[in-house]
């Protein structure tokens, strides 16, 4: 009869040290794989932003050579891309769209006056990433594209024209991922549109425009 139930106790112990240690890998293994997040595949967002910049004017029949016309107001847009990670490095591909409603205005002393307007930002820009944890911190640049619109009033008579302007951007940020699909994030951008000849009303100007813009937003990540 001892044997038997020392035979039920060590029996029982054994059980309850391996249910034990079930329970514990259990527990262990959720909290670990809480902390694993891979960067690697589509994603979609939305931003919101405010940006700043200026026009300069050139043309040689001015007197005082140049004017300029600082701008500045709010954007707001989506971005879509994708990224592959190696290790803590992530390279990627995104392209973002604004809508902007960045705008400004310079007088001379007899009350003519000269707007610019820049609508909307767009770019196509390569991304270069390192991942702390579940922070990413990247750099990006590639093309860019805005549509400006200027309007010039001399006397009693107006003046408008819009156009498309190409150039370049570079910008840098930080990424964190708050939840499995869900990341935040806050950058910097700054484009060069650069110093380019445009007719208004006739005449042959150069025009030299840049923007800067920072944005926060959140991406929504595909297939984790």
């Amino acid at each position: 009869m001892r044997r038997i139930t020392l035979a039920l106790l060590a029996t029982t112990m054994i059980a309850g040290s391996a249910s034990a240690a079930d329970l514990s890998a259990r527990r262990y293994e959720p909290a670990a794989a809480a902390y694993a997040f891979s960067w690697t595949g589509f994603y979609v967002g939305g931003h919101l932003g405010y940006g700043w910049g200026s026009n300069d004017w050139t043309a040689p029949s001015w007197a005082a050579g140049s004017v300029s016309t600082d701008f500045d107001g709010f954007v707001g847009g989506g971005q879509l891309g994708f990224n592959y990670q190696m290790g803590n490095i992530v390279l990627g591909l995104q392209g973002d769209i604004s809508g902007a409603n960045l705008e400004g205005k310079v007088f001379d002393i007899d009350g003519d006056w000269l707007e610019n307007k820049a609508t909307w930002l767009a770019s196509l820009t390569a991304r270069l990433g390192f991942t702390a944890d579940r922070a990413l911190f990247y750099v990006k640049g590639g093309a860019a594209w805005t549509d400006i619109d200027s309007t010039a009033v001399v006397g009693n008579t107006v003046y408008s024209k819009s156009e498309t302007r190409d150039g370049w951007t570079l910008g840098a940020g930080v990424e964190y991922a708050f939840a499995p699909n869900w990341t935040t994030f806050i950058e910097y951008d700054y484009f060069d549109f650069g110093n380019k000849n445009t007719i208004f009303d006739g005449d042959l100007y150069k025009v030299d425009t840049d923007v800067s813009v920072v944005k926060v937003g959140v991406n929504y990540r595909f297939g984790y």
